[in-house]
């Protein structure tokens, strides 16, 4: 009898198999040299990085290799078939682990990262691409938390400071390759002016993640928010997670007020739109200061009337998130207080953001997100 010895199992395919008779190992490389001249000829696979594993890379990584070895166990040694079969499924998980790509950021250090793209949305709200240094690379912001992005910027005195504001993305690790801010300038913010003058090829300096709250599938039964102007950036994030988990059994159910002042406000109407029309388990209730001719949403201010018609009732299963303006988060709090919700307590404060608007989630004004703890719980961010 004679022994299977595997030599050279690397990507570049050579195996050669000794045994007592010189013919088998012969043929076994000679077969497989056939194979491996073969490859050229093979059509060619697809690279694009949202496909990645079936990479003609990865072809000739794993699979052929694999291939070649179980082909050889069938011609040397049929009953070893089994054992071949497990090293290469061994193997096939090792290369898709170590090909994960490792998350970018990093909590305690600003790295550049260069726009790519910017998309007017109106006169003073925009969409902000950023590349990430590889196609497949992914951000790896948890659900629910935001980035701190950092500037020098001139002051009145004539003086430069670093200017440091939270901002949370309107894109996700499932998009690799870039990470997606919608951002509302204002005539006195500061990076959010900064942003709006940027343009392509220059670089922002961004750390994280950032703040207290990490979305997990079903930690909770349902979620009320109520957002005001960009405030519904984390909002949205929340939501399209929650909604990407349906397959693998997130059943949390959604109640969104959005508040604005003129139909044209509503940023991301139709992505959200989109979204209750996709999924049962999402609505969304609009409210304007200033409505148009047969608008069916709610007029005004949000009221504890409208809390009660479309937000879920206090209960241990249920948190209410908040994210606005500061005298709509007050009055939120005070609402919430008075229909069963315990009083706020503060887990995490938000640099400068000014009217929370969407995709800068907690862009251009000065908040603090806050938890209610008791029956039911309420996340609140401020804005000033």
């Amino acid at each position: 009898m004679g022994n299977l010895i595997l030599i050279g199992l690397t990507t570049s395919s050579r195996y050669s198999i000794n045994w007592n008779r010189e013919g088998i190992s012969a043929r076994i490389e000679t077969q497989a040299q056939q194979i491996l001249d073969l490859s050229p000829n093979l059509p060619k696979m697809s690279t694009a990085p949202t496909n990645k594993f079936l990479s003609k890379t990865y072809i000739d990584g794993i699979y052929i290799p694999s291939g070649l070895l179980i082909f050889g166990c069938f011609i040397v040694k049929k009953e070893w078939i089994p054992f071949a079969v497990a090293l290469a499924a061994l193997l096939g998980g090792y290369k898709i682990w170590a090909s994960q790509e490792a998350p970018i950021l990093k909590p305690t250090v600003f790295q550049d990262f260069e726009l790519k793209e910017k998309t007017i949305i109106s006169h003073n709200v925009a969409i902000y691409r950023f590349s990430l240094p590889k196609p497949t690379s992914i951000l790896g912001l948890p659900i629910g938390q935001h980035i701190s992005i950092s500037a020098v910027l001139p002051q009145p005195d004539g003086q430069s400071k670093e200017i440091v504001r939270s901002y949370t993305p309107v894109s996700g690790d499932h998009q690799p390759g870039y990470f997606d801010l919608l951002i509302k300038s204002y005539p006195t913010g500061n990076i959010s002016k900064y942003m709006a003058s940027l343009v392509v090829g220059q670089t922002i300096k961004v750390r994280g993640p950032k703040g207290a709250m990490v979305y997990t599938p079903n930690m909770v039964r349902h979620f009320g928010m109520i957002a005001g102007g960009t405030g519904i950036t984390p909002m949205l994030q929340i939501i399209r997670a929650v909604i990407r988990g349906r397959a693998t059994g997130d059943k949390t159910e959604i109640d969104l007020i959005f508040a604005n002042v003129n139909p044209e406000d509503i940023l991301l109407k139709e992505d959200l739109d989109g979204l209750a029309a996709e999924d049962k388990g999402f609505r969304v209730h609009y409210v304007l200061n200033n409505p148009p001719e047969k608008w069916d949403g709610g007029v005004g201010f949000v009221t504890p009337e409208m809390i009660t018609k479309w937000l879920p009732k206090p209960a241990d299963d249920v948190k209410l998130l908040l994210c606005g303006p500061p005298p709509m988060i007050s009055a939120m709090k005070k609402a919430s207080e008075g229909l069963g919700f315990k009083k706020a307590k503060p887990v995490s404060k938000l640099e400068d953001q000014l009217n929370l608007d969407v995709g800068e989630s907690l862009q251009n004004a000065r908040g603090k997100k806050e938890m209610l703890n008791g029956r039911s719980s309420v996340d609140s961010v401020s804005t000033t």
